[in-house]
């Protein structure tokens, strides 16, 4: 099948020859030389636009004299086709068209000669090289777009859909951040080790699930098991905490009926990242965007940026390349994403919390919409978090307090709503009617 037009392309050019300011349409498409299939349209194109560029008039008979000037005219098929070109143009107006019919064929071009090249190497091409051949297609599809669906006519946005987000389940800041974590933003949440973060993100993973929104955790540090194992404690019921003593205190443990609850509750809602893959920026964004599209997950977690493998030249630009993706993705499919960073030394120093704590490049926090920090001093079972960056409703400075409950793996408030919480993994049965 041929992967060309010759009649829009002939258009274009004929179009140009009758109104030589429709060379600014093309241009307004992103149309270049080597978006025309035949190699005569290309050299013709070439010529157009260098007239242009000059300022000059473009006519059959400036277009011949340029091509003369650079022994290209015969290649072209002398002044008669140049003459011609102005004879097939159904409709001057119809311009936009025509491009948008050779730009598309352009693509398709592009494409099959890298699917061509790929199908020759597939058989020694691994996992990475495969994502990192599908990000290339991606990326030369949205280079050959038109310029026009790079914009939005603002008229067209509805600022009714899908307001709001997902909720931590700690009111006081969910009313501050405006409606919980808003859909398409990214959550920096830092804070030392030990301050409380792992089971502060637990508690808006289990949240999120209960009030319907899937969700993948990452973690760079802990194992499956670990995972699990602390989610289905902070997630447990009372009648299902099993209490223990040892000699290291006492402990609780989920019974296996809470288990088989909670892990049923839980199929084809919670995501963990495998093991097995490389945690870089490449397959993680492949994750993400293969879960929200297949999976409809809402919620991203991310523990942390410190152990993920990212490419660049230095641990900062790494950093800024894993971040803005993450970014970009939040944006484009409009998920929430929270990523965990650790404060730096100099943190401890600062009598008040600020966003440049972060451990890492200075531009992680500007690329933010929130920055959480959690802050536990000593080995008291209470955790200060602080809202330092708040860029949906501007709110800053806040700080609540924390208590942790030891049995329950959860944190709560004064009003004590936090421990009282049901997320709602025990099935729900329905008396029949005896009528």
């Amino acid at each position: 099948m041929a992967l060309y037009n010759l009649g829009a392309e002939q258009s274009i050019l004929g179009a140009i020859l009758i109104e030589p300011e429709l060379v600014s349409v093309g241009n307004q498409f992103n149309l270049s030389v080597y978006d025309f299939f035949h190699p005569q349209h290309q050299i013709i194109y070439k010529h157009m636009q260098k007239l242009y560029e000059r300022n000059e008039k473009i006519d059959p008979v400036t277009l011949s004299s340029e091509l003369t000037n650079h022994d290209e005219l015969d290649k072209v098929g002398g002044v008669a086709y140049l003459t011609s070109l102005v004879t097939v143009v159904p409709s001057v107006s119809n311009i936009s068209y025509y491009i948008r019919i050779v730009k598309d064929f352009s693509m398709k071009r592009s494409g099959h000669e890298m699917l061509a090249t790929t199908s020759k190497n597939i058989k020694s091409m691994d996992q990475k090289s495969l994502i990192t051949f599908s990000e290339d297609f991606k990326s030369m599809i949205m280079d050959n777009s038109n310029s026009e669906d790079l914009v939005v006519n603002a008229s067209k946005v509805s600022i009714s859909v899908q307001r709001g987000g997902i909720l931590t389940g700690f009111a006081g800041l969910d009313a501050l951040l405006g409606d919980g974590l808003n859909f398409g933003t990214l959550t920096v949440l830092t804070g030392s080790p030990g301050a409380g973060k792992s089971t502060f993100l637990n508690q808006i993973i289990a949240n999120a699930i209960s009030n319907g929104f899937n969700s993948f955790l990452y973690s760079g540090e802990l194992t499956y098991e670990m995972c699990m194992d602390w989610f289905t404690r902070t997630v447990a019921n009372p009648q299902h905490l099993l209490n223990y003593t040892s000699n290291m205190g006492k402990y609780a443990k989920v019974s296996d009926e809470g288990l088989e609850m909670i892990t049923q509750w839980v199929d084809d809602k919670l995501f963990f990242y495998s093991k097995e893959a490389k945690a870089d920026e490449a397959n993680i964004s492949h994750a993400i965007e293969y879960l929200a599209t297949k999976k409809n997950v809402k919620l991203f977690v991310l523990d942390n940026l410190m152990t993920l493998d990212c490419s660049g030249n230095d641990k900062y630009e790494k950093q800024i390349i894993a971040v803005k993706s993450l970014k970009r993705l939040a944006k484009k499919y409009k998920i929430v994403i929270v990523l965990v960073a650790h404060s730096n030394k100099n943190s401890m120093m600062n009598k008040e919390p600020h966003v440049f704590e972060i451990s890492g490049a200075s531009e992680i926090p500007n690329l933010a919409d929130y920055v959480l920090k959690a802050s536990r001093e000593g080995r008291e079972p209470e955790t200060e978090l602080f809202v330092l960056k708040n860029r949906i409703t501007g709110s800053i400075r806040y700080k609540t307090m924390l208590t942790f409950d030891t049995a329950r793996k959860r944190f709560f408030t004064k009003t004590g709503n936090e421990l009282k919480k049901d997320f709602g993994y025990m099935p729900s049965y329905e008396q029949e009617s005896f009528d």
